[in-house]
């Protein structure tokens, strides 16, 4: 109970500034991203090893990085080094301490395992109200079904989204969470179980994955199948193809919006109500945007996104190359916020490999699967047909690579279903490149539904 009381203090001290914040003067939302980027250079210099050899070696101080700016002083730093030291990442002062587990691949198609502090998580869920605000604004004239569920959560059964949600569980009174918590809808289900889900529970809002969305909504306007339209349709993680948005708004009159986000950083930026670009949360990051030499390129011109987060105190991400490539606009929003804007975001993309009884399945579900091989490094996977896949894969040092390599392609043959005849093609490799500006693609498909 004492425990409750004191992160629901800590929410409802984070959320104080959520109604007014996205609108304060660009001057007091760089004051205060400059005084928590002096305080995270701080502490990971103090009980961060990366940091603190990495400052040691440029005679670097943490007296050095006075604001955002001062950030390019610090080297970047690339998935690779994460994935093959996470502890060197770790604050001491959170070794042992309770902290939020999360694990990702990302587009550096490394596999990670983040940490996050549990004021940081908090700081996240308090964060939702800017977004929530964003939400109201863009169908003020559609009134929420009656009788139906507020938010609806599209995710895996053991992603990233139900650890966050059994965390504020664990962390937060149940009344609160009675009051506050979504619906949630695993996306392993069959086409036609989500489908009769959905009507059912007739959700005012959806929140998933863009691209698994996307097809759930376009394979059911496609093949006339009755599905029930929310009020907004919400989507982060990856990208969302531009036919579907376009099919779900001009068909069924759904708003359809975006987060930009990670289980590096939590929140990033959202879209408000113009959805002409992704506002970025100052308070808890700081973008960058980088040419391929690391150097920052000016607002207008697409380059790496390169993201610090200034709360998470728990495993320090500074100076961190996600891998995705964006472009910040030169001007504020329209809507009156002052937060930064990302005009144009290529995010990942990827695609949902296709099972013997023609359902699709969503990298999520695929990339935790797998990266269970033990030994697995790194894979890429591309389905060619429905009984052909081919995968590169790193071996982890010392691994046996024959033993690897047949560990994944029994682990490809339950998730698309062993359909008779199946080939996986796997090829032991010494590294996998990025593609073109530095994404990387974990899986693609070729094979039609």
């Amino acid at each position: 109970m004492i425990r409750g009381a004191y992160w629901s203090a800590v929410t409802a001290w984070h959320a104080r500034h959520e109604r007014t914040l996205p609108w304060w003067p660009a001057e007091r939302l760089a004051a205060l991203q400059d005084r928590r980027v002096r305080a995270i250079v701080a502490h990971a210099y103090a009980t961060v090893p990366h940091y603190r050899d990495a400052m040691d070696a440029r005679g670097l101080r943490p007296s050095g990085v006075e604001s955002a700016a001062d950030l390019a002083k610090l080297p970047l730093v690339h998935g690779a080094e994460l994935s093959a030291a996470p502890d060197r990442f770790l604050s001491s002062a959170f070794a042992r301490r309770d902290t939020l587990e999360l694990s990702t691949t990302g587009t550096t198609g490394h596999y990670k395992r983040i940490h996050h502090d549990p004021n940081a998580v908090f700081a996240a869920l308090a964060a939702g109200g800017r977004i929530r605000s964003a939400a109201a604004s863009m169908t003020p004239g559609r009134a929420p079904p009656r009788g139906g569920t507020g938010r609806l959560v599209i995710a895996p059964p053991a992603g990233t989204n139900a650890l966050i949600r059994d965390y504020h569980r664990a962390h937060l009174p149940s009344w609160l969470i009675r009051g506050h918590e979504p619906a949630f809808l695993s996306l392993d289900r069959p086409f036609a179980e989500l489908v009769a889900a959905i009507n059912a529970l007739r959700p005012d809002t959806i929140v998933s994955f863009g691209r698994f969305v996307g097809y759930l909504y376009r394979r059911a306007l496609e093949s006339g199948v009755a599905i029930h339209a929310p009020r907004l349709l919400w989507y982060g993680g990856d990208a969302m193809p531009e036919s579907d948005r376009r099919m779900i708004e001009e068909r069924l009159g759904v708003a359809v919006a975006s987060s930009y986000q990670s289980c590096e950083f939590l929140r990033i930026a959202f879209q408000c109500e113009r959805r002409e670009g992704f506002h970025v949360s100052t308070d808890q990051v700081a973008v960058r945007v980088v040419d391929d030499d690391g150097r920052d390129v000016a607002p207008g011109v697409p380059g790496e996104a390169v993201i610090s987060n200034l709360v998470n105190r728990a495993t320090v991400l500074v100076n961190f190359r996600l891998g995705d490539r964006v472009t910040m606009s030169a001007g504020p929003c329209a809507c009156g916020r002052t937060l930064p804007l990302i005009s144009a975001l290529d995010g990942r993309v990827e695609d949902l490999l296709v099972r013997a009884d023609g359902e699709r399945v969503h990298e999520s579900v695929v990339l935790p699967r797998v990266y269970a091989v033990p030994g697995l490094s790194n894979v890429a996977i591309a389905q060619r047909a429905r009984d052909r896949v081919d995968a590169k894969l790193v071996v982890a040092p010392g691994a046996d690579a024959a033993a690897v390599a047949d560990g994944l392609r029994v682990a490809i043959a339950e998730i698309v279903g062993r359909p008779a005849g199946l080939d996986v093609a796997v090829s032991v490799v010494d590294s996998i490149p990025a593609g073109p500006g530095g994404k990387f693609r974990a899986v693609t498909c070729e094979a039609v539904a």
